[in-house]
């Protein structure tokens, strides 16, 4: 792949950014920074091993002995984000620099996720420049049930009356830097990993294809034309973990690939088919009290940026690690620890690399009855994406994903297309959030 400096595409005014990049010789390699002892044209088997694949999904991944505080600490940090804009795609995001201590639970699951993804990889990345950036989505499920008629064509995305309609649908894009690419046009820096974490059993599943955003030269961006052929899809549920190649195109479009969620499986009843503990009543008890959060979609997003730290992410306010309800002892404090004092959550996956075994596939043809297209931005430009297969198909295969809960898609030639069109005004925003 083509290796690409910072300064072939900074102007000279952005001296800070320079500065920056002086300091940690940035380059750019396939979308991905690299140190600047990477040597152009290595093979993909001598690349950097992360990520280790496309797309990987762990089910059960964590368990909480606080949920129902830090549940409520995720729509906190939520709101603090949505209040900055008038929608949550506007809020900033947060980030955690590698070598920092986690000041809450919240910062200690970013720490942890970033560092089981990196496990192994000490002394190949620069520290000083890596981190996690993460942040929370907390939105409103519209339920969906397997009797209702799939609707025959999609929702015009500019009908104000659809807009109730899809609450907790997120719009295609790509993870980038985009405070970089205003200043340096047309350079998409990406994360090396993606991750979501479900902290929810409803909600609409994540769509993650397999395509990538357009190299820097591309300046027509005519290299997201074209047929998608492969994806997966991802349905929330309670402490399930995915992770996928941060450079990806992926959303929640709930219009072509709804939530299967029924009324009754969203009570807030946990869903536990075994007998319950006593600690388990007592939490169920505790969210009874507390159900502002039922039958929201809830996710804790983590991207894991590597020898750069993304421009537009901040650390968070110690005035709301203050407000924070979750109890969190930093484990390598020498302050005597409560001997009652449980860790606020367990993570099970020991190591990343043994994700789950997807055996089963679903494959989607194209049909007369075409599903419809929808209108986003990407990379400054509006797309058209074309569902080519029926929606009672697209609907059957959120079905059938659901049962599994990650599934990949085979995409026959034409069912999913992209076709780049004008430039977005500067008044678009093509920075949808994290699913």
């Amino acid at each position: 792949g083509m290796v690409y400096s910072f300064y072939r595409f900074l102007n000279t005014d952005h001296s800070l950014l320079l500065d920056i990049m002086a300091e940690s010789d940035l380059i750019l390699d396939e979308g991905f920074p690299v140190l600047s002892d990477f040597k152009p044209g290595s093979s993909e088997a001598d690349r950097f091993p992360v990520p280790r694949a496309p797309f990987a999904s762990y089910a059960n991944a964590i368990t909480f002995a606080q949920r129902t505080s830090f549940l409520n600490d995720c729509a906190l940090v939520f709101n603090a984000r949505a209040t900055e804009g008038d929608e949550y795609s506007s809020g900033s995001t947060f980030f955690l620099p590698s070598s920092m201590k986690p000041r809450c639970a919240l910062e200690a699951l970013a720490q942890t996720i970033f560092n089981k993804h990196t496990e192994g990889l000490e002394g190949k990345f620069d520290p000083k420049n890596s981190g996690a950036e993460w942040w929370t989505l907390v939105l409103d499920n519209k339920l969906t049930t397997s009797n209702d008629p799939p609707p025959k064509k999609a929702i015009d995305k500019d009908d104000d009356d659809s807009e109730d309609e899809e609450d907790d649908e997120v719009g295609m894009h790509f993870d980038a830097d985009y405070a970089l690419e205003e200043q340096a046009s047309g350079v998409f820096l990406h994360p090396r990993v993606a991750t979501i974490t479900y902290l929810s059993d409803v909600g609409v599943p994540t769509l993650i294809l397999d395509k990538r955003s357009p190299p820097p030269q591309d300046v027509e961006k005519s290299s997201l034309n074209g047929s998608i052929t492969k994806g997966w899809l991802s349905h929330p549920s309670f402490g399930k973990h995915v992770s996928f190649d941060g450079r990806l195109l992926h959303g929640a479009p709930g219009e072509f690939f709804p939530s299967v969620s029924t009324p009754e499986s969203s009570k807030y009843d946990d869903d536990v088919p075994e007998p319950q503990t006593k600690k388990q009543k007592v939490e169920e008890k505790a969210d009874e009290e507390d159900n502002a959060l039922v039958g929201k979609r809830i996710t804790f997003l983590v991207n894991i940026w590597l020898n750069h730290s993304t421009m537009d992410a901040v650390i968070l306010d110690d005035d709301i690690v203050n407000k924070l309800t979750t109890t969190w002892e930093d484990p390598d404090s020498n302050a005597k620890s409560d001997e009652a004092h449980v860790p606020a959550f367990q993570w099970n996956t020991k190591d990343i690399a043994n994700e789950d075994k997807l055996t089963n596939k679903v494959s989607l043809g194209k049909s007369s009855d075409a599903a419809g297209i929808e209108d986003i931005v990407l990379c400054n430009r509006h797309v058209d994406m074309a569902f080519n297969s029926s929606m009672s198909d697209l609907h059957d295969a959120s079905k059938l994903a659901a049962k599994e809960g990650s599934m990949p898609l085979i995409l026959e030639e034409g069912v999913l297309t992209l076709a780049v069109g004008r430039e977005a005004s500067d008044d678009e925003d093509d920075e949808s959030e994290e699913d």
